[in-house]
């Protein structure tokens, strides 16, 4: 089975928008017994990175209407998402329709969290908030420890 995967979503130029990349690219280099990938958030892409997969982080910037910085976790698999697409995840439905397309094609992930966080401006051109830049590192922070945490949970034949 496939190592679990760490998917950071977003637009590298436009403010916010760029915080789930950045996560993947400041977990990227260091062999800490997960995979990273980055896409833009089309969900043929994620359906694509979610193949061969039993666990899946994916890492987002939202507009939900919470504080800057706040950062919202769904289990996609037995959680439900809120019902308007861009509180999950800046790009619309990308990320729900993944889900959905996952499901219908039998590559969803046996376990799949999306962690969002609340952006402020995704301008293009825009520097990230000071809000959303320590979100990203507490993501960065968090993210190894949750991944171990459930790699020791499965049991083992």
């Amino acid at each position: 089975m496939a190592r679990p995967l760490v998917i950071g979503v977003g637009m590298p130029m436009a403010g916010d928008d760029a915080a789930g990349r950045l996560v993947a690219q400041r977990l990227a280099g260091n062999d800490r017994g997960f995979d990273i990938a980055e896409c833009q958030g089309m969900a043929a892409d994620l359906v694509l990175l979610f193949e061969g997969r039993a666990r899946v982080l994916v890492v987002d910037a939202c507009r939900s209407g919470a504080a800057p910085g706040t950062l919202l976790r769904f289990d996609a698999i037995t959680g439900t998402l809120p019902a308007s697409p861009r509180a999950v995840s800046s790009h619309g439905s990308g990320v729900e329709e993944a889900i959905r397309l996952g499901r219908a094609l039998g590559v969803l992930p046996e376990r799949c969290d999306l962690w969002a966080i609340e952006g402020a401006d995704f301008s293009l051109g825009a520097a990230m908030t000071p809000a959303v830049s320590a979100a990203v590192e507490r993501c960065v922070a968090e993210i190894p420890a949750c991944l171990a945490a459930a790699e020791r949970a499965i049991p083992r034949p």
